[in-house]
């Protein structure tokens, strides 16, 4: 088989087309055998720009040893010709695996790649679209249908007919549908924002909510969802994602994704009955937008992922959908801010374990800082939401930190119900002092 392989590639077309689809098939079957960082200088630089950063020719040889897992080993391999700038590839994998990969090429020498996009064929009729409010119940019910594990208990949300109401908070979010036969199968959601890596501001897609049906896992659904996120590779940096610490399976699935960061993001879930505290601060209005944007500023500066606050960013976010997330959500005390989404039925977590089922309806800490010698303020007004929420039937308050971040240990101290999750940032390297420094997560994107 090997043989047969080396000889369709050493009989590829010899156009410009064919000769760049060669090398790169040949670099996949090969398992990066001969890579070195002179391997970008085949790529096109707006194609080149979409690759993660690489350092070395070891780095390169990895990054195709990763590509050739996903494709599998081929075992057939047949070349369609469009022109001479243009070809598709046809293979046959591994585990009963077929893809087709178009390349293109500049017209001029030396014929630099400007495309190579791969996808699954199937056996059943796969259908890919945007979803919108109207699919809110078939969202919903496909996400409840596809339980996170994590050792012997599962979990997953129920977000009925508000399942957009999440979205509804983002800048810029797309939810893809995918079909098998007509059936609904998978569901995703990317959305593109601003984060700062490094000093530096970078424009990234998150991706979340993704869920695959059981029956229809291991086919190649994963990515077909996403290709509803294409559209913004022209306009990114890079991407990024949080896989909890403890799900196997798909930390399993991110073994090859570069960029993972060094330290954890802890998801804190505070029971708002046993931390019920009386009402603390007052509600923010716009006049406070200064000093909200201070403390917030102030307090997650030194945070990689964080991207400070002015006026009319925080007056937008306050606003992109008010009766959820608005002015009246965030409540100031003396040195210290702390704004909430009571997202109750939006976010319905259902846990079951050992057969019993237990369903939290939560708010969640969207922004939140203090000043120095503030932090028994910022435990007030904790306790205070607690409160609030627990008397509309809410049950968990959830807020973000991350080992090396202010607040921290005070966080820590309110619960034992963390759980950590490591993230990712294809496209964006990792900073080289990104371990001992606090991690930010913007909740709306988690």
């Amino acid at each position: 088989m090997a043989d047969e392989i080396k000889a369709a590639l050493e009989n590829g077309p010899a156009t410009p087309a064919g000769r760049q689809a060669i090398w790169w098939l040949t670099r996949v079957h090969r398992q990066g055998e001969g890579a070195s960082l002179t391997d970008l200088e085949r790529y096109a630089p707006a194609l080149a720009s979409r690759f993660a950063p690489v350092a070395s020719d070891a780095e390169m040889a990895e990054e195709w040893r990763a590509r050739a897992a996903r494709l599998g080993a081929i075992l057939g391999l047949s070349f369609e010709s469009k022109s001479e700038i243009e070809l598709t590839a046809k293979l046959e994998a591994a585990k009963d695996r077929r893809w087709e990969i178009d390349f293109a090429v500049e017209e001029a020498p030396p014929h630099q790649l400007t495309k190579v996009e791969w996808r699954r064929i199937h056996d059943f009729r796969l259908e890919v679209r945007e979803a919108g409010p109207g699919d809110a119940a078939i969202l919903a019910d496909l996400e409840s249908r596809c339980p996170i594990v994590v050792g012997d208990t599962s979990i997953w949300f129920d977000r009925g007919e508000r399942y957009f109401d999440f979205s509804r908070l983002m800048e810029d979010c797309t939810v893809g549908l995918a079909s098998v036969d007509g059936s609904p199968a998978a569901v995703t959601c990317g959305a593109r924002h601003a984060v700062r890596i490094g000093g530096a501001l970078k424009s990234i897609i998150t991706v979340s909510h993704l869920r695959v049906l059981p029956e229809h896992q291991r086919k190649g659904l994963w990515g077909a969802a996403n290709r509803v996120l294409d559209k913004y590779w022209p306009q990114v940096d890079g991407s990024n994602a949080y896989i909890a610490v403890d799900n196997a399976g798909m930390q399993h699935g991110f073994r090859h994704t570069p960029n993972k960061w060094p330290t954890p993001i802890w998801w804190a879930r505070l029971d708002c009955a046993q931390l019920a505290g009386p009402p603390a601060g007052r509600n923010a209005t716009p006049a406070d937008g200064p000093m909200i944007v201070e403390l917030i500023n102030a307090f997650h500066g030194g945070e990689e992922m964080f991207v400070p606050y002015d006026e009319a960013s925080l007056a937008a976010r306050l606003a992109r959908a008010g009766e959820l997330y608005g002015w009246d959500r965030v409540r100031l005390a003396d040195g210290a801010v702390v704004g909430v989404w009571p997202a109750g039925r939006a976010l319905r977590l259902v846990t079951e374990r050992g057969g019993v089922q237990t369903v939290s309806e939560p708010g969640v800490v969207l922004d939140y800082g203090f000043a120095p010698g503030a932090e028994g303020v910022f435990e007030a007004l904790l306790r205070g939401w607690c409160g609030w929420l627990a008397e509309r039937g809410m049950d968990r308050l959830s807020i973000f930190t991350s080992p090396a971040a202010r607040g921290a240990e005070l966080i820590r101290s309110l619960t034992e119900d963390v759980e950590a999750f490591n993230m990712w940032t294809p496209g964006v390297a990792t900073t080289p002092d990104a371990g001992s420094k606090g991690l930010y997560v913007d909740p709306i994107y988690f």
